[in-house]
């Protein structure tokens, strides 16, 4: 490994002491706050969008910057999984990888990790670091600069195996990094591509941030369809620019959690479903179409808000309270009967939860039916945004602080006590995760639903 890198300065806690400490034991009993992951819809999840992508003939891509842990990266790729595929946001990220790649690859695994930014020089040797450690072909970066190749041309096989396979990051349709897909500096960077022998361009990329705006599972699929068309613009520009002797397809890859989990939507047979499959049946006799997301094996409020994956398969809802996998654990303060509408204090303000906001509801998070006891709270007692609007969510949040309020009618409200803990649904997984060093497991399936079966360390660093 290079000089730096995050597993050595950003050392994890050791699993070896936190599963000493809180295996075994009920949720109720450890100190707050918490960030629990419960196995039972993460399983869910991760089975969906594996098999959906499988019936469509899709390739798929992980996203790991939501949870950071190897354990859960297993569960998105599948347990038994040859081809494994992956992209990091931070080059930490891909260092942690490592020893779950290494092993994936001698079980006879075709392995590939993306950086998902624009390479900045200055990650350039440790991103090399981890080329020699996993071989040829299992690192890939993204440009969108003549200049970010020009660093790479430096590199020789004894600083990075082989050729550097290298994506185009397309802006669509959210101008963040990338290029535009009809944008003119796309030939002068296939053609500066083309002339550096030690990269290779293998596909183009895009991810489709607008739609978090989705508020059904067909205008999931339709944001979905317009980003694969603008990533077909960006991918036919790079294949005008290419040398005529250039020989390989190109891949596109592309979503975001709402689009990436409507694929799921197509498996439904209806009309419009079908013109979408339709669509990506003529694309793929091109490209290469391959999904990536991240967020999808715990949810959020934030994506049950898009109403992006369909509303039941087989009776049961795919989009739902109850496929949230990750909530976080807090304990009652202090508790404001007198003020306009009943109110409760909590340790946890914006450093937990964040400052997300959701478009769904006025909150930054939402308390569950969990009571730490034998029976759930009533369902009329938990806040549902597309319901009845009664519940106590989290209604105002400073840095530690965070104060729920009690919103609809005061008839039958979950009366909460000091002390109490109780369960939060953040309102974006990403954001409430890290100033936690690590999550507790319980399996929400088992007969012990409370009971701690595992702790996963979660990565720090950049």
């Amino acid at each position: 490994m290079s000089s730096f890198s995050a597993p050595s300065f950003y050392p994890s806690p050791s699993k070896a002491a936190l599963q000493l400490q809180y295996v075994g034991k009920n949720l109720k009993e450890i100190p707050t706050p918490a960030a629990v992951l419960d196995l039972a819809p993460i399983k869910r999840n991760c089975k969906a969008m594996l098999e959906a992508t499988k019936a469509l003939k899709l390739g798929f891509r992980a996203h790991v910057k939501t949870h950071k842990t190897n354990e859960l990266a297993r569960y998105q790729m599948g347990h038994e999984s040859k081809d494994v595929r992956l992209i990091a946001s931070t080059v930490s990220e891909i260092e942690n990888l490592i020893p779950y790649l290494l092993e994936c690859k001698s079980q006879g695994a075709s392995i590939n990790v993306l950086y998902g930014l624009p390479v900045a020089f200055s990650h350039i040797p440790r991103l090399a670091a981890v080329a020699r450690v996993l071989g040829e072909g299992a690192v890939g970066l993204f440009v969108d600069h003549p200049q970010q190749v020009k660093h790479l041309a430096s590199l020789d096989n004894s600083s990075w195996p082989g050729c550097v396979p290298l994506h185009i990051k397309i802006a669509a349709p959210i101008p963040r990094a990338g290029l535009r897909p009809e944008s003119v500096s796309i030939e002068p960077l296939v053609r500066a591509i083309a002339q550096t022998p030690k990269v290779r361009l293998v596909g183009a990329y895009a991810h489709m941030g607008e739609s978090y705006g989705s508020s059904s599972p067909q205008e999931a699929l339709e944001f979905l369809m317009n980003e694969v068309k603008d990533a077909q613009v960006g991918a036919d520009q790079i294949t005008q620019a290419l040398p005529k002797d250039s020989t390989g397809r190109l891949t596109i890859s592309l979503g975001a959690t709402p689009t990436a989990t409507a694929v799921q939507n197509a498996l439904v047979e209806t009309e419009w479903n079908q013109k979408f499959r339709t669509f990506i049946e003529e694309v793929k006799k091109t490209y290469d179409v391959e999904i990536h997301a991240g967020v999808y094996p715990v949810l959020d409020m934030q994506q049950l808000a898009t109403r992006a994956r369909p509303t039941t398969v087989d009776g049961k809802p795919l989009l739902s309270m109850e496929n949230l996998g990750l909530r976080i654990l807090v304990e009652v303060a202090s508790t404001y009967d007198e003020r306009d509408k009943p109110e409760a204090l909590i340790a946890a303000g914006s450093i937990v939860l964040a400052r997300e906001p959701c478009k769904s509801y006025p909150g930054w998070g939402v308390v569950t039916p969990w009571t730490g006891g034998s029976a759930p709270a009533e369902s009329s007692s938990v806040y549902d945004p597309e319901g009845s609007k009664t519940g106590w969510i989290v209604g105002r949040i400073s840095q530690e602080h965070g104060n729920l309020t009690w919103e609809g009618p005061t008839d039958g409200m979950r009366k909460l006590e000091i002390g109490e803990k109780v369960m939060i649904w953040p309102n974006h997984a990403c954001m409430a995760g890290p100033n936690f060093g690590y999550y507790v497991v319980v399996d929400g399936d088992s007969s012990e639903p409370d009971k701690i079966v595992d702790v996963w360390s979660r990565w720090r660093g950049w």
